[in-house]
């Protein structure tokens, strides 16, 4: 089985993942094959890719929007809240990461507290969340699809104040 909420990296992979800045348990998180050998396991404070001899962080949770897998190229690919950030696309082995899929949606989801949406009259989709650090610090995020005028702007503003108090954040 090439992943599994309870399968572990095998044994040349799993001591890199004893040192800091791994937790314990990381060795036991799921993990996805890829397809040039080495595995990508979505470890306590984000994804990291793991070699034989290194671990080579991707990214925390709270700065992931989303994740897909595509089947017909077998990859998955790491959607930032940032959208000035690329994605981060992995060629995987697997066939099914339906697991995988899951436990990365839940590690996200840990990392938002909440969200809202809007729309402007122009069709834009704001989103504002709130997400949490793996220090437990709470901060906003909010991200655009397209470009904001002056009404646009103030209805950002508006959605993210409006989730900031929801949680005691201040300005």
């Amino acid at each position: 089985m090439l992943f599994s909420s309870h399968s572990s990296l095998p044994a040349p992979f799993s001591t890199v993942v004893t040192a800091k800045p791994f937790q314990r348990q990381d060795r036991k998180r799921p993990a996805l094959k890829l397809s040039d050998g080495n595995w990508l396991l979505l470890a306590s404070l984000g994804p990291y890719v793991i070699s034989e001899t290194d671990a080579q962080f991707v990214g925390h949770w709270h700065e992931i929007q989303r994740a897909k897998w595509d089947g017909e190229t077998q990859t998955l690919s790491i959607h930032w809240v940032d959208p000035a950030r690329q994605a981060a696309v992995f060629e995987a082995e697997a066939e099914d990461p339906q697991s995988l899929m899951m436990s990365f949606e839940e590690y996200v989801e840990y990392a938002v507290v909440t969200t809202g949406q809007r729309q402007t009259h122009s069709g834009t989709i704001i989103t504002a969340s709130i997400r949490r650090r793996p220090d437990g610090e709470l901060f906003s995020a909010l991200v655009v699809d397209g470009s904001l005028d002056e009404e646009g702007e103030q209805l950002a503003h508006d959605l993210e104040s409006k989730l900031r108090e929801s949680v005691g954040l201040d300005y």
